[in-house]
């Protein structure tokens, strides 16, 4: 037979019900459990290890297996995974004790829809189980918040997002000439002015101005103090 997952859970019935667990106090709890969702003792078929629920598996059929994972005989696990070979339809819910992660991640793997914790009361056991009639998969709360930080470790960092006010990387180097031009651009002074002030011709100063405007792609003084302060070059 295949050992592919079901492929849906929809529709999903809990009667008859396998429970495969071999504490007496459990087995109690779970039969009170599915009495209140209207499940009821004939409805129920009790396994306390793997051979035993095998047995029951290939003499009937059931509609949902709720499957502890320390048995006598064996994980658990390793009755899901065997379920999956020879009965995939009937869908298996583990309700264990066990919440370390390679327990979690080997029952999902072998085929498990849902994986619930005992500890819970048995108003969240019941509530989780109805979750399947309705087509739904219950992992304790407990175990998804796992499952997604394990998840969030796997995958990969984002790339860094520069902070809005960091300056950006200038493309071409500006000297330090034409840096103090710029400065003298965003103070407002002429050409005239700013000639005077460096003690060279206008002309040069144009000429600097020209090497700004094509360094920082731009095409007028207003443009060029905004970018010059865009990347970093003014305060």
């Amino acid at each position: 037979m295949s050992n592919s997952r079901p492929e849906a859970v929809e529709g999903v019935s809990l009667s008859p019900s396998l429970v495969v667990e071999d504490d007496p106090a459990m087995r109690e709890r779970l039969g009170h459990v599915l009495a209140t969702l209207g499940h009821g003792a004939p409805q129920i078929a009790w396994a306390d290890s793997i051979a035993a629920a095998k047995e029951l598996l290939d003499a009937q059929s059931f509609g949902i297996a709720l499957v502890d994972i320390g048995l006598p005989d064996g994980s658990g696990v390793e009755l899901i995974g065997w379920m999956q070979a020879q009965h995939p339809k009937v869908p298996a819910v583990v309700i264990s004790a066990f919440r370390t992660e390679d327990v979690i991640f080997a029952a999902l793997r072998a085929g498990a829809i849902g994986y619930l914790l005992k500890d819970r009361d048995d108003l969240e056991l019941g509530i989780a189980l109805r979750s399947i009639e309705q087509g739904g998969s219950p992992i304790d709360p407990a175990i998804a918040r796992h499952i997604l930080g394990w998840l969030a470790a796997q995958l990969p960092s984002p790339p860094a997002v520069p902070a809005a006010d960091a300056p950006a990387a200038l493309p071409v180097a500006l000297t330090p000439r034409e840096r103090r031009i710029l400065e003298l651009v965003a103070q407002g002074l002429s050409n005239r002015d700013m000639a005077e002030s460096l003690s060279i011709s206008r002309l040069t100063v144009e000429c600097h101005t020209k090497n700004i405007y094509r360094k920082l792609a731009v095409s007028s003084r207003t443009e060029a103090v905004y970018q010059a302060r865009r990347h970093g070059l003014l305060d």
